[in-house]
């Protein structure tokens, strides 16, 4: 059995593999899969991210932001995000990905096949198609039946980032939800030693800008919370979307 410390992540990996043999007939060509906290994004998929250590093999990364584990909807949503950027993956390697509009008609109709229907609101009819879009299952789609299976043998996360965690928390005690998937135990528990309503809290410190950095350049700006921003000199040169992520705040 492997060490508690990678769990996880042989658990997504298992995971990549499952829906990459139900939703994509086993056609992918592997992963490296990261975790790493990106403000709002869920998660990023990148062409060749990693380069082996001799300097041949490359292989493609998908990232999973660690922010979004205890989302709502719980480990449904994190397959959610693991099947979105494998499409990514897919178009890579048998479609024609776009420059100018990253989730463009060919990956919707992909997401559409497998289950997954793409809205720009992540519900009922928002945009098909944009820059920024996320998903929800289709009822009666393939997705839902795979990921069902994978989540009736077992649950996909062990270990949460606390603020995320004490977040979610605050929350479920504001307004508890019967129907909220979210790792009830920790956020129930959590919830219980929070400050009861008009008792006084230390209120969360929040910076006016922040630091970004791109992941490829290492080129830093300033701007405010939350941004979503794109390196144009290695969009342009990898033909990739690069979004510059928190490095620093004040």
């Amino acid at each position: 059995m492997p060490s508690e410390h990678v769990q996880d992540y042989i658990t997504l990996s298992d995971c990549y593999d499952l829906l990459n043999d139900a939703l994509f007939g086993g056609g992918l060509r592997g992963c490296v899969l990261t975790f790493e906290d990106r403000g709002q994004h869920f998660g990023y998929y990148r062409s060749n991210g990693f380069i082996g250590r001799d300097g041949g093999e490359r292989r493609d990364e998908i990232c999973l932001n660690p922010r979004h584990f205890l989302a709502n909807t719980g480990d449904l949503e994190l397959l959610q995000t693991l099947a979105h950027e494998q499409v990514h993956q897919w178009q890579e390697q048998f479609g024609k990905p776009s420059l100018r509009t990253y989730h463009n008609r060919e990956w919707a109709d992909k997401m559409l096949s497998i289950g997954l229907t793409p809205s720009s609101t992540g519900r009922p009819g928002g945009k098909m198609t944009g820059q920024h879009m996320a998903d929800y299952p289709t009822e009666g789609g393939l997705f839902l039946q795979v990921a069902r299976g994978i989540l009736a043998k077992s649950s996909l996360i062990t270990w949460y980032k606390e603020g995320a965690a004490i977040k979610r928390a605050q929350e479920y005690a504001a307004s508890p939800d019967p129907d909220d998937q979210a790792a009830p135990g920790l956020v129930a528990a959590l919830a219980a030693n929070l400050p009861a309503a008009g008792e006084e809290s230390k209120p969360p410190r929040t910076p006016s800008k922040v630091a970004y950095q791109c992941q490829e350049c290492g080129v830093k700006v300033w701007g405010k919370p939350d941004l979503s921003l794109i390196c144009g000199d290695c969009h342009s040169i990898n033909g990739e979307i690069l979004f510059l992520h928190v490095s620093v705040s004040y």
